[in-house]
């Protein structure tokens, strides 16, 4: 069964989606106070993030350089406070200490770089989480940024990742360690999670389910997960764990391969529990069961499984969101009718990233 210490990319979505929550309410409760009182949320000076682009090595380490290209575009003198998220990081404007607050001509631009290192867990599971905000007088940017650029070198004999909360954008090699690419642009910079195992295994997952979408509550799926050897040899003592919230879901079927964990750390959840003595190399099993959606919104998601070997999290699957008349409904309301959608759009993104960062690398720093 899979060791509940260990660390994984599904655990982490869980706690950002709790913040994601939580911020969403919070500003649909700001829509009611006037634009410009919500608008103290977000700094809206002249000084803009043009690009953001990090490079991190991994060895026995992550050694994360992250560097941002600012640009006053406004038309006088502006002074501004940079503060990053992590306050322990050796930071440089222009290649000099950084001392706050920082000046800007009318279209100036200046370079803000900062370094530091992260420990990773003496474990066969190991992982990255790269949280790169900053703030501008103590408040995230309300514009997106140009460009978002990271590349992250594994450690030496790691030949593929574990999963990823984005997707990247391409792979190459350098001095043969796997290299990892994002390019993105014109997006909110947000925190990147990386996994990976030391086990010299090759596992895929996908999962499919029917029907493909429901029209009302009490409704029952059926979920189809494929596991697939695509390694070389032989591997052993393989569990295929997949979770849900009972809020959401309740198990149907085969009730044996259901159980509910309530404990005093986290909330109640229900998982799906599979175990494979043997895979054997190409080798393809398949496995179904079925769940009632309790709860139908507006996105009614079925989050990634996740496969562990003797107990290390190797790999997880596809997620898979459910379709449902609900959503056209509340497509059709929103275009017929006034409302500040560009504002809670840039309010939901922006925010949620700076608590679910702050969060997260809160969370690490205790364990």
């Amino acid at each position: 069964m899979l060791n509940q210490n260990k660390p994984s990319c599904q655990r982490t979505r869980i706690r950002a989606l709790k913040c994601l929550s939580v911020c969403f309410i919070l500003l649909l409760l700001s829509i009611s106070l006037p634009l410009r009182a919500g608008a103290a949320l977000f700094y809206t000076g002249g000084i803009v993030i043009d690009t953001v682009s990090a490079t991190i090595d991994i060895t026995d380490r992550a050694d994360i350089t992250v560097e941002y290209e600012l640009v006053n575009q406004g038309d006088s003198t502006e002074s501004v406070t940079l503060t990053f998220s992590l306050t322990d990081a050796t930071a440089l404007i222009d290649g000099s200490e950084l001392y706050n607050p920082v000046s800007f001509d009318p279209g100036q631009q200046r370079t803000l770089t900062f370094s530091y290192s992260l420990s990773l867990p003496d474990s066969d599971y190991q992982s990255v989480l790269f949280a790169p905000m900053l703030l501008l007088d103590d408040m995230a940017s309300a514009q997106t940024t140009g460009k978002y650029a990271i590349k992250l070198i594994l450690p030496e004999d790691i030949e593929r990742i574990t999963c990823s909360s984005m997707s990247c954008d391409d792979t190459t090699t350098q001095d043969g360690r796997l290299v990892l690419l994002w390019d993105k642009t014109d997006i909110y910079p947000s925190p990147l999670s990386i996994a990976w195992t030391k086990l010299d295994v090759d596992i895929a997952a996908t999962k499919t389910v029917t029907p493909p979408s429901i029209t009302a509550a009490g409704e029952v799926i059926y979920v189809h997960v494929t596991i697939a050897n695509k390694g070389d040899k032989a591997v052993g003592n393989i569990t295929i764990r997949d979770g849900f919230h009972p809020g959401t879901f309740e198990a149907v079927s085969p009730p044996d391969e259901f159980e509910l964990t309530e404990t005093e750390m986290s909330d109640p959840h229900l998982y799906w529990t599979k175990n494979i003595d043997t895979l054997e190399p190409e080798e393809t099993v398949s496995f179904t069961y079925s769940v009632e959606v309790k709860a139908l919104g507006l996105e009614t998601r079925l989050d990634a499984l996740v496969i562990s070997v003797n107990g290390t999290p190797v790999g997880v699957s596809n997620d898979v969101i459910l379709f449902s008349e609900i959503e056209n409904r509340y497509v059709a309301q929103v275009s017929e009718c006034e409302f500040p959608t560009t504002y809670v759009i840039i309010g939901v993104v922006v925010v949620a990233a700076i608590i679910a960062s702050f969060y997260i690398i809160r969370s690490r720093r205790k364990a």
